[in-house]
């Protein structure tokens, strides 16, 4: 016989039973739970290192106020550790806040914590707060104390000299460590070091950095770079480049620079981080330009246009000239580019001369005329400083005289029938010429100086001289920045200076004085010919003769004067060959035979 399976009962309906039961308890619970933390801070959380988890915002302040007022209520002793055999301690009274940390604002910053998120923190949090420091005036005391500020390096220049005085780091206090030490202790944290935090400070300039500048200077003064253009030179030397580094004067002791005794900062003296024996001298920009604005004052000149006006003339031949004025191209500095330029030289070491940068300007319109006056064929100088007033105002009389003169094609000219009458006449004055072997005073004097001139400008044009006379010894005049045998005297009628003009064009002659200085240009047209003359030579130099003194019954007695100066005799020779086309046109021997010459005294005899 079988057995009867029985069905298990189910059980699902009793567990649900059973839960709705105890949910009332659970709701209860959790109710009773969230009412409790509702009004309190979360666990693991702490203010200043004060656990205030699950206490009310009241009871957290309390907590957290007297725990850190009794922090405070004890004054800091910090030592200083400086292998000192006696011990120094500074004291900070932290009891003296003038105001109190800002724990209403942490305790309510530590109530929010983990409830917009809701969530618990798991781990512990610490919420610290930044103290307002009166004892920032106590700390500020003992920095006082202890400080001792770094000694920087100076460079000193005295009368071209550069020497270098050694640097010194300092050891100051690390305020911003010590605020955040007593920062750490009120916010909970133990001080294990007391020590008063020191820290190094370096010099503003150092030793080494300070010989890096010295090694730049020493550059510069030894080998200074110039800036050069045609005739120009200027010098940057020593004294110019610091003028144009940023020095400010200085009374204090952050003066870096001494120059002659007087004290500077160094503003822009610039060293490479990296290396310092590369270090470099960086110049004020604006004071550079400025600089370079007063060489292009120099330099500088506007562009002329030619001027050629010719009024008709009775003698064809012979037209006059009205108005003349050559093309001259205009010249202009170029600042920036120059500025480029003189910051990398000084950078580079090795270069001594930077070539500037000049704009040149050429003249929109040539010169151009029927007689063949376009271009400068040839110029003549000659000086004449420590010359009297007499003397200077013939030279001035006779270039006049010879000024804006045509000499036409194939014409031969002549020095004495251009200048015309030498004499008191004709307006000239009494100045020193030779004259019968002597040196006298006579109408005239000084208008060799314009034959000389005029000479030269003949020489340097290729031109054929066909009459010129040396004159009897040396002169000085006529030596200032030029070798003897360049000079050409005149004595009407019989002593001229002639020269041929065989360009098959019109020479126009101009003449201009600048200072004790006369210039006398010759216009036409090129012809190709070139010129080269050799350096003199110098033989049979002969002394001087000894001086005499001569009775003037003229000059009080007593008085001495000089008429004559002595001079030594010498044979001048010097070669002049001219070529047009490859081919040689003129190949001469300019000769000059001077005597010896002596000083002449005349001593007055006459009574008073």
């Amino acid at each position: 016989m079988s057995k009867k399976k029985v069905k298990p009962q189910l059980r699902f309906p009793v567990i649900i039973i059973s839960l709705l039961a105890i949910l009332p308890v659970v709701l209860i619970i959790f109710l009773t739970v969230w009412l409790f933390l509702s009004a309190r801070i979360y666990p693991n959380i702490s203010v200043a290192g004060v656990d205030i988890g699950l206490l009310t915002r009241e009871q957290a302040l309390q907590k957290v106020t007297t725990e850190v007022t009794k922090r405070s209520s004890r004054p800091l002793e910090m030592e200083l550790n400086n292998n000192s055999p006696e011990k120094q301690i500074f004291i900070i009274e932290l009891n003296k806040q003038e105001t109190t940390p800002d724990i209403e604002k942490a305790v309510s910053l530590a109530y929010e914590l983990g409830r917009k998120k809701a969530f618990f923190p798991r781990a512990k949090v610490d919420i610290g707060f930044d103290i307002s420091l009166p004892v920032k005036k106590q700390i500020e005391n003992i920095a006082q104390t202890l400080n001792q500020p770094p000694i920087d390096s100076t460079l000193k220049v005295y009368e071209g000299e550069i020497t270098v005085t050694p640097s010194q780091n300092g050891t100051i206090l690390d305020e911003q460590q010590m605020y955040l030490k007593i920062n750490d202790y009120l916010n909970g944290a133990s001080l294990s070091n007391l020590n008063l935090p020191l820290k190094t400070q370096p010099p503003n300039l150092s030793f080494a950095q300070a010989a890096a500048i010295k090694k730049r200077l020493d550059v510069i003064k030894n080998s200074p770079v110039k800036l050069t253009f045609e005739d120009f030179s200027f010098t940057l030397d020593l004294e110019t480049v610091l003028s144009l580094v940023d020095l400010e004067n200085s009374q204090n002791s952050l003066a870096l620079f001494d120059i002659n005794n007087q004290k500077y900062n160094i503003a822009s003296i610039t060293l490479n981080g990296k290396e310092i024996s590369d270090s470099k001298l960086t110049l004020n920009q604006t004071k550079l330009k400025s600089y370079l604005e007063k060489l292009a004052i120099q330099i500088d000149r506007p562009v002329q246009e030619p001027l050629f006006s010719i009024e008709p003339s009775s003698n064809p031949e012979k037209p006059k000239i009205t108005e003349f004025r050559p093309p001259v191209d205009g010249r202009q500095l170029q600042i920036e580019e120059t500025v480029s330029q003189i910051n990398s030289a000084l950078i580079a070491r090795n270069q001594t001369e930077v070539k500037l940068p000049v704009k040149i300007i050429q003249p929109k319109n040539k010169l151009s005329n029927e007689l063949g006056i376009k271009e400068l064929i040839g110029s003549g100088v000659s000086h004449f400083a420590g010359s009297i007033e007499n003397r200077k105002f013939n030279i001035g009389l006779a270039a006049s005289r010879i000024n804006g003169v045509l000499v036409g094609p194939d014409e031969e000219f002549s020095f004495v029938n251009t200048v015309g009458d030498i004499s008191a006449n004709s307006g000239y004055r009494q100045a020193y010429i030779i004259k019968s072997g002597r040196t006298v005073l006579d109408d005239g004097g000084g208008v060799c100086q314009v034959s000389t001139t005029v000479f030269r400008a003949a020489l340097n044009s290729g031109l054929p001289i066909t009459a010129r006379t040396a004159h009897a010894y040396r002169v000085g005049y006529y030596e200032q920045g030029f070798p003897p045998g360049l000079d050409a005297t005149i004595f009407t009628p019989s002593v001229d200076l002639k020269f041929k003009n065989d360009t098959g064009h019109h020479i126009l002659v101009q003449t201009k004085v600048i200072g004790t200085s006369l210039y006398i240009d010759l216009y036409g047209t090129s012809d190709g010919r070139t010129v080269e003359m050799t350096k003199p030579v110098i033989t049979s130099v002969t002394p001087a003769p000894p001086e005499i003194r001569q009775e003037d019954p003229s000059l009080p007695k007593g008085t001495v004067k000089q008429v004559d100066f002595a001079a030594a005799g010498a044979n001048v020779s010097s070669k002049r060959t001219v070529t047009k086309g490859g081919i040689t046109y003129i190949n001469e021997t300019i000769k000059s035979n001077f005597r010896p010459w002596q000083a002449v005294f005349l001593v007055g005899t006459k009574e008073g």
